[in-house]
């Protein structure tokens, strides 16, 4: 009877195990999967952290049951190795070299004017103006009418050259504030209702560099929906509203994808050498969107960061949406979330780039 009970349970964890580690594998290598075909195995990624803690549990649980079986959860993390170093980074910090650049990226959130309007300081505008970055850019950039002349006096005399892409009136608006000179900037052509995607060039020593800011798809969760998914998150959801928030996500995935192809095909027509890739993703590390752009390019959280970055981080969704990508002609120091401010619903990502030496 107890041998048999024994086998029982063995076979049982095996098969949690192996079933778990091609989840794990599957959504860790979704990023390969377009969208558009596989909109279900794409969204997949977002349950990546989950599967592989439950790998890294069963190596305790190998290791209290039959220790040899503890191959099984080690060759699933060597599997994995990519999408784990991808998504929850380990690097040592070294202190950027002199003549490093510093580049922020931050979804402002239109600067949070409504909660600003009739008090002196702005705090995103400020963290903005007292960054320090060399290049500066901003997605739902839009300040109100009230925030506008603002914002222009504080940056303005701190950056000498600037531009603006504004999708419609009072739509979506792209800003990047930059010390070295602007060469030209346009918007890479893509479907959206509001999204959108800037490319601008910067002469810098000589060189010149192709800065792409990004503004994806959003989710279209309403505040409803958002708080509808932290409750399923908690397992209190109302049966039935899943089927309308997937149905968001399948058709926002959908969206992103396109976008991430029309983004990556500007960078491969018409980059230079030297490339940086900032910008609000709407999508997780291990995404389509994210594994398109980045093809060829740097991710400088995974290769100089270290955690899991979380850049987005209420109604129970945690995921590292902002990014800065590079060229392999820099090398990324000490890429950052800075959670220091949380007037935005987004945190910023900074970054020091560094030429190499031989770019």
């Amino acid at each position: 009877m107890f041998p048999a009970i024994r086998k029982f349970f063995f076979y049982l964890l095996l098969t949690l195990n192996v079933v778990d580690i091609i989840l794990m594998l599957v959504s860790g290598y979704s990023g390969y999967l377009s969208p558009a075909t596989f909109p279900l195995l794409a969204l997949s990624g977002l349950a990546f952290p989950f599967f592989a803690a439950f790998n890294g549990v069963m190596l305790f649980v190998w290791l209290l049951v039959r220790r040899r079986m503890v191959l099984l959860p080690i060759a699933g993390m060597v599997m994995a190795f990519a999408p784990l170093r991808t998504y929850v980074p380990v690097n040592f910090n070294a202190q950027p070299p002199e003549g490093a650049i510093k580049v922020l990226s931050y979804n402002v959130y239109l600067y949070a004017g409504w909660t600003y309007r009739k008090k002196p300081h702005n705090p995103i505008l400020d963290y903005v103006a007292n960054s320090d970055a060399d290049i500066v850019c901003l997605q739902e950039a839009s300040p109100h009418e009230h925030m506008e002349r603002r914002v222009n006096s504080i940056l303005k005399p701190l950056y000498p050259y600037s531009d603006t892409i504004m999708y419609r009136k009072n739509g979506d608006c792209l800003a990047i504030y930059s010390r070295y000179p602007i060469i030209d900037s346009e918007r890479i052509p893509y479907p959206s209702v509001g999204n959108q995607s800037m490319a601008t060039r910067l002469l810098i020593d000589g060189d010149t560099v192709l800065v792409v800011n990004n503004h994806l798809e959003t989710v279209g969760f309403s505040v409803a929906d958002k708080k509808d998914f932290n409750q399923i998150v908690e397992g209190k959801g109302k049966k039935g509203n899943e089927r309308g928030l997937l149905e968001k996500l399948k058709q926002s995935v959908a969206k992103r994808g396109k976008q991430a192809d029309a983004v990556a095909k500007y960078i491969a027509e018409k980059g230079t050498r030297h490339v940086i890739v900032c910008g609000d993703f709407n999508d997780s590390p291990l995404s389509y969107a994210h594994h398109t752009i980045g093809r060829g390019l740097r991710d400088c959280f995974a290769a100089s960061g270290t955690g899991f970055g979380f850049t987005y981080d209420r109604f129970g969704i945690h995921v590292r949406i902002d990014n800065i990508l590079c060229s392999k002609t820099y090398e990324p120091y000490n890429c950052q979330v800075d959670r220091s401010i949380s007037d935005s619903d987004h945190y910023p990502v900074v970054c020091w780039l560094k030429k190499g030496a031989n770019p």
